[in-house]
Formats: C-alpha cells, sequence, structure tokens
C-alpha cells in the first residue's frame, strides 16, 4: 500500500539496470555508467541473474516483494520480542513508516524500490531482534550479513551495536579483565559478521586503487559536493528537515525517561534499543564535524570530504523513526494491557485509529500521481497536470520508439531531466546526471560529459539547441553517440532550423515533447 507505485522506483532506474549489465555485459554495452565498477557486488551477483529471464519491471517487483516479507518478517519479530500483543507489529511497522518518510533529516528512507540496502535494513531489523533479547551472538552475523549486501547500512549498524554493547558492559561492570572476557565469548560471532562485511566492503575499496591520488581526490569532492550533497553534508539539509528530525530525537530520549521511570516490564528489552538509537546519533554528529571542517576549506579539505562520503546520516534516519514507533507502540501496549480503566483502553484505540487514519492519507498521496517515482522525480512538472502526464506519455513513446526502430548497440544523447531512458529502452547513453559512476576515474569522465552536455540544458532556454550543428556532430563523434534527443521545445526556441537528420517524429509538422535526430 505504501509504496507500490509501478516501477521503476526512484533508485531501480539507477541499481537493477546495473544489475541486468552485470549479467549481461552486450547489454548497454556502451554506457559509461554501466561500465563503471560494481560496489554493491553481492546484491548484483544473488538478483541479477533474475533479468535474464524477466523484464527489469517484473524483476522489481519479485525483488520489491521478497524485500518487503522480509522486511515485514524482522519487524514482527522485533516488535513481538519487545511486547507481545498481537497485531501491535502492524500498528508500530505503520508508525515507522510514518515516521521515516515525514522525519528524516538526510533524506534516508527504507521501505521503497528493490535495491541492496532494503535487504540489508531487513538483516539489521533481525539483529536489533537479538539484540533486544541481549543476544550477542545472533546480532553480529546479521549485521554482517547486512554489510554483505550494503556495507554502510551494516557497517554503520555494526558500530552503533558495538557502542551499545561497550556502554552496557561499563554500566555493569568496571573490571577490565571482565569486559575482554565477555568480547571473547562473542568473538566467533564477531568474526563471522566481520567475515560477511568485508563481501560488501572489499569492492568499493578496491575499485580506486588504480587510480592517481590526485584523481582520487578530485573525484571525491565532485561525489560529495557536487552530486550527493544532499545526503552527505548537514550544511545542504533544508532547516526544515533538520528541525522535525532533532524534535523525534527529543521525543526519542523523553520516551527512554519515562519507560525507565514508570515501565519496568519493557524497560530491560527497549534500553539496549534506545542504546543503539543514541550511537546512530553520535555518528550522525560525527558527520555534522566533519561537514564544518569541509564547510570550512571547501575544496580544500580532503580528509574530510573522503569520510564524508560514508553516509554519516543515514543510520540515525533509520534509528530514530523505528525506535520511537516500537517504544511509542510499547507504552500504549503496556498501558492497554495493564490498564483497568475503560477511558485508558479507549485512548488506546483511539490511537490505533488515528495511525491508520494518517497512514491512508499517505498511501493516498503516494499513489495520486499516475508516474513511476523515478519518473516523478526526473521528468518536468507543470501546474497543470494534463501537461505533466502528457509529457510523461510522450517520453514513454519516444522511447519505445527507440527500442524498436533503433539498433541494440546504438548510443544516445539524452536530455537531462530524465533518469529512466536506459529502463525503457535497452540503449546507452552518453551521461545520465542520475547515473554517477562508483569509481574515481569515471566520476571525472562523468562530470566532464555533464560540463557539456548537461550545463548546456540546465542553463540556456533552448539547451543543447544552443551549439551549432557542427559542434552537435563533434560532439557526437567524440562521445561515439549516434542520436540526440531533444524536448521539442528546445528545437522551437533554437530559431535556426537545424540540418541534423530527424527522426523522430517522422513527419516534422508533428509536435511531440521529444525530437530524435540521427548524426
Amino acid at each position: 500500500m505504501f509504496a507500490g507505485q509501478i516501477p521503476p522506483d526512484v533508485n531501480e532506474s539507477h541499481y537493477l539496470p546495473k544489475a541486468k549489465h552485470f549479467w549481461d555485459p552486450t547489454w548497454c554495452a556502451g554506457d559509461l555508467f554501466l561500465g563503471s565498477s560494481f560496489s554493491h557486488w553481492l546484491f548484483y551477483v544473488t538478483t541479477g541473474w533474475l533479468t535474464r529471464f524477466l523484464s527489469l519491471a517484473a524483476t522489481a517487483w519479485v525483488g520489491r516483494i521478497v524485500t518487503w516479507l522480509l522486511f515485514a518478517y524482522a519487524w514482527q519479530r522485533l516488535s513481538w520480542r519487545v511486547i507481545s500483543i498481537r497485531w501491535f507489529s502492524i500498528f508500530s511497522s505503520i508508525l515507522f513508516l510514518l515516521l521515516n518518510d515525514r522525519f528524516h533529516m538526510a533524506g534516508e528512507w527504507v521501505v521503497g524500490g528493490f535495491e541492496a540496502k532494503g535487504i540489508a535494513y531487513g538483516f539489521v531489523l533481525i539483529a536489533l531482534g537479538n539484540l533486544a533479547c541481549k543476544d550477542w551472538r545472533g546480532v553480529w552475523p546479521w549485521l554482517g550479513a547486512a554489510a554483505a549486501f550494503h556495507v554502510l547500512v551494516g557497517g554503520w549498524a555494526m558500530i552503533a551495536c558495538g557502542f551499545a554493547w561497550l556502554l552496557t558492559q561499563l554500566t555493569t561492570t568496571q573490571n577490565f579483565g571482565a569486559i575482554l572476557i565477555a568480547a571473547r565469548q562473542q568473538s566467533l560471532a564477531i568474526a563471522v559478521g566481520l567475515s560477511l562485511a568485508l563481501v560488501g566492503a572489499l569492492p568499493p575499496l578496491l575499485s580506486d586503487q588504480s587510480a592517481p591520488s590526485e584523481v582520487t581526490v578530485a573525484a571525491r569532492s565532485i561525489y560529495v559536493n557536487h552530486r550527493i550533497a544532499h545526503h552527505l553534508t548537514f550544511d545542504a539539509f533544508p532547516t526544515l528537515h533538520i528541525a522535525r528530525f532533532a524534535f523525534l530525537a527529543i521525543v526519542c530520549w523523553l520516551l527512554n525517561r519515562w519507560i525507565n521511570y514508570c515501565a519496568n516490564s519493557i524497560q530491560a528489552k527497549m534500553k539496549l534499543l534506545f542504546l543503539f538509537a543514541a550511537g546512530s546519533l553520535w555518528i550522525a554528529f560525527g558527520g555534522l564535524l566533519l561537514s564544518g571542517l569541509a564547510e570550512q576549506g571547501r575544496g580544500v579539505s580532503p580528509l574530510s570530504e573522503n569520510l564524508l562520503r560514508f553516509y554519516w546520516f543515514r543510520l540515525a534516519d533509520f534509528a530514530i523513526p523505528a525506535v520511537v514507533a516500537i517504544a511509542c507502540c510499547a507504552v500504549v501496549g503496556h498501558w492497554y494491557r495493564s490498564g483497568r480503566q475503560q477511558n485508558t483502553q479507549i485512548a488506546c484505540l483511539a490511537f490505533a485509529g488515528l495511525l491508520v487514519a494518517a497512514f491512508t492519507i499517505a498511501v493516498v498521496e503516494n499513489h495520486q500521481d499516475i508516474r513511476p517515482r523515478a519518473d516523478q522525480r526526473s521528468l518536468p512538472d507543470y501546474d497543470d497536470i494534463e501537461r505533466t502526464e502528457g509529457t510523461y506519455r510522450n517520453w514513454l513513446r519516444v522511447c519505445q520508439w527507440v527500442k524498436t526502430e533503433t539498433p541494440q548497440d546504438a548510443v544516445f544523447i539524452t536530455p537531462a531531466e530524465q533518469q529512466t531512458f536506459k529502463w525503457y529502452t535497452g540503449r546507452s547513453e552518453v551521461v545520465s546526471w542520475k547515473d554517477i559512476p562508483q569509481d574515481a576515474v569515471n566520476i571525472l569522465e562523468w562530470q566532464q560529459r555533464l560540463n557539456q552536455l548537461y550545463e548546456p540544458q540546465r542553463r540556456y532556454d533552448n539547451g543543447l539547441m544552443s551549439y551549432s550543428d557542427a559542434q552537435l556532430k563533434e560532439l557526437g563523434k567524440y562521445y561515439g553517440a549516434d542520436y540526440l534527443i531533444v524536448p521539442q521545445r528546445q528545437v522551437d526556441l533554437a530559431g535556426v532550423p537545424t540540418k541534423l537528420k530527424r527522426v523522430y517524429p517522422e513527419n516534422e509538422s508533428d509536435k511531440t515533447t521529444y525530437v530524435v535526430f540521427e548524426f
């Protein structure tokens, strides 16, 4: 209900073509992004084979269902271990979805399209279920499995759980020897977790080993300050996002205090979860300090930029909403089970009713737009709904024409305002803003292509048509492009009729949203 829009979701158009290319290198063979390093190696190995038998959309649906079932199992297990009341996991999961969607700070989401981090978060939730029961031997292997699929999700969760374990040991014993003995008892589980984590950590670490240091520094600056700043640097976050997340963190602290004083039955199980949330906040605080250092020396602080690329705010966006959701429903469940007054039970039922109502509103909002989320984020959006939907339908038409009427090895220069060209056509494109490579050398190449092909579209009303025919042909030759797709309005605004060969629409008098030229 919450995330069941038609594919592709925002990141599905990014990762699933990569997974298909991993298993079939001849598919979109000339694409810069698809030919770059494979950072989520295990995800591509374990899921990309589906694309050999299914379409990208069908693969997305299979992956979504598997991921959501994993999340549902892990969340129900965690909820039941904190407070064993039937159906309460439904209400706590609804509350988590709402809080994660409306109170995040750095744009992190958990339930959505099919990608590596969805699987990783499912394993993190299984680990938190073990954490609530103080089963530390069951925590580390699951966190290692999470890191194998997505090294940052599992790695940060492992650090936060390590913070919770260490703080627990320090508060229960002052004997350093006893702490070492406790650590030795978990050594096998920790070793298994770290070994699994290496599966996720080694591919991205090895991808930049051959690049010169100056190339690596420049690429990381582009990644942190230019492309992913809205997820990585504190100064790029909207003030509203910071304020609402701070409010939720305060609510988390208040719930912790209340449970410590008034609900002993759930205190023991929530204690470690609150420490896990606190660990995520300390990690985010480290990101805040690094953001300050990077801002003070923008472009001349390679160490700060190198560290900021590890998404320091990601875990807090998940942990705080998750712990608040579990804690709120645990408190209400405690009231409902122990309250003898009818008013208490009515209030608890009202809480459940408000959650369902808020969730219903969110679901309706999520399904109001007929376009897939990837197209919602990238295609032009107008005040006129009919024009917006017409642009989307015309984008599907031109992509269908490309898929049926052009060679499979054709390469295209595509409009800046889109990210789904490869998804719909199965053809390579010279560059896409969404599809930033993961290795340093290709990031610099990606930036150069953006400067020549994306910036003119962003700065000038007539976009790429501000170039002369000779310049466009030279760009096509330089990048090995066979075709050029531009919005019709840019052709109309250019003023000087182009002599490039127009292949779509065939009749030049036809007015469509997009025009295709052949070099």
